[in-house]
């Protein structure tokens, strides 16, 4: 008797090994596919100072989400590059109007580690926890920034790295950045380029 029910307990056994590895296979690639899931934005820019100098410059922005899950904008950093007039120059950030609330937009002015001839300074463009949070496909809709120089001198923007002067119309614009938790995900920073000899 023990030798005819051995067999089947060890072929029981091993059906039931194989059940269990066949979910953990089915585990791993359902673990896997949720992985796969990205958080990528694109920008799109337009301005209304499009003159050489003007006395503020005028990014307008829209921040969509292309990946394929909400993302929450507290963890969205949007950076414009420009050139300072002067080395001493101060700048201050404001916002006229944005769909998601000018209280839940913050702008930072920063001095770039290694400047080129269109950037030496940045201004980072971010969102608090009131923004919310960014269906995949949706946009943030309007947000009409604005800076200009603390002593409100005209300032030169036809040598900033993100200025375009003809961008009258949204659209994308690779000319500035946006990092989601720390990590680049959009746009183009300037580059210093190698000295000829």
């Amino acid at each position: 008797m023990k030798s005819r029910t051995t067999p089947n307990r060890l072929r029981v056994a091993a059906a039931a090994a194989v059940a269990m590895a066949m979910g953990t296979v089915g585990l791993t690639a359902l673990t896997g596919t949720a992985s796969a899931a990205t958080d990528d934005v694109t920008v799109q820019y337009r301005t209304s100072a499009t003159g050489a100098t003007a006395d503020q410059a005028e990014p307008w922005l829209k921040v969509r989400n292309t990946g394929d899950s909400a993302l929450p904008l507290s963890t969205v950093k949007v950076r414009y590059y420009f050139k300072a007039d002067s080395a001493g120059a101060a700048y201050r950030f404001a916002c006229s109007w944005a769909v998601k609330g000018c209280s839940n937009i913050t702008g930072t002015f920063g001095t770039l580690a290694n400047p080129t001839a269109t950037a030496d300074r940045y201004l980072d463009i971010g969102f608090t926890s009131g923004a919310g949070t960014l269906a995949a496909g949706a946009d943030t809709g309007d947000m009409q920034l604005r800076f200009h120089r603390a002593d409100w001198q005209p300032l030169n923007q036809s040598d900033d790295y993100s200025f375009g002067g003809a961008q009258t119309s949204y659209a994308d614009w690779s000319k500035i950045t946006a990092q989601v938790s720390g990590s680049t995900v959009w746009g183009t920073a300037p580059e210093v380029k190698p000295m000829s000899r």
